[in-house]
């Protein structure tokens, strides 16, 4: 299964600030393969995997085609999809989350709802303390809820997975272990996009396999690290620099 933007362009208007925060922008995301997204602040990664999964700003307007697996998705189509096709990893990872339950016990809702993976199975691979799934979210340190947010995607096994920042607040150990779990994931068939800006171990570490850098909200350059090593681009060059 693969997840496609196609000329995608996504303006956003709060009453108080308007612009364009990603301009015609393509990118295919394979099955059996990590598509990472890079880039600096502001550059509209994170508009970009809210788009992949239905979740752009009420106060935002787009035009170009989101698809999954060929068809085209928009407005009311994305209710079926979410958990079951596409699974989705915030930024921020108390949001996936109701506050006022605990973490164990929503887990155990997706299970029951979905039956695919165990709970026990989703917290190894997201590498979530199995010891604080009687806490409240809002009582996970933020690393912790991080990890959870990427148990509760994968519990249904989703053939798309997108993860907006899925290893923010990680120690290196911890984190490396998360990266390996995705590559493995990726491995078993899923289309698997990151957003992050950890670029020694997506482009250095051999766990993407194509990174897109995302600069001003267009695609700057997109390619295997070894592709984009060579371009003479002074930004690409800064960010795939930013950790030698």
């Amino acid at each position: 299964m693969t997840a496609e933007l196609s000329g995608l362009t996504v303006h956003i208007d709060t009453g108080r600030w308007s612009g364009t925060v990603l301009a015609d922008v393509d990118l295919a995301v394979p099955a059996g393969r990590i598509t990472a997204v890079l880039g600096g602040p502001g550059a509209g990664k994170t508009i970009l995997a809210s788009a992949l999964t239905g979740r752009l700003p009420a106060t935002a307007r787009h035009q170009g085609l989101i698809s999954i697996n060929g068809a085209a998705v928009d407005g009311q189509h994305w209710h079926a999809l979410r958990e079951r096709i596409v699974g989705y990893v915030p930024q921020e990872g108390v949001t996936a989350f109701d506050p006022d339950t605990t973490v164990g016990a929503q887990l155990q809702t997706l299970q029951q709802r979905h039956r695919a993976w165990s709970i026990e199975r989703a917290c190894a691979a997201a590498q979530y303390p199995t010891d604080t799934l009687d806490l409240l979210p809002q009582q996970h340190s933020g690393g912790q809820i991080q990890r959870a947010a990427l148990a509760a995607a994968l519990l249904p096994a989703p053939p798309v997975l997108i993860a907006d920042g899925p290893t923010n607040s990680l120690d290196v150990g911890t984190a490396y272990e998360v990266w390996r779990s995705l590559r493995e994931y990726a491995d078993s068939g899923a289309a698997v996009l990151v957003v992050s800006n950890e670029v020694q171990v997506l482009a250095h570490g051999g766990f993407a396999d194509r990174l897109v850098i995302l600069h001003e909200g267009r695609v700057l350059a997109a390619g295997t690290t070894a592709e984009l090593t060579e371009s003479t681009d002074t930004f690409v060059r800064a960010i795939l620099g930013a950790s030698r």
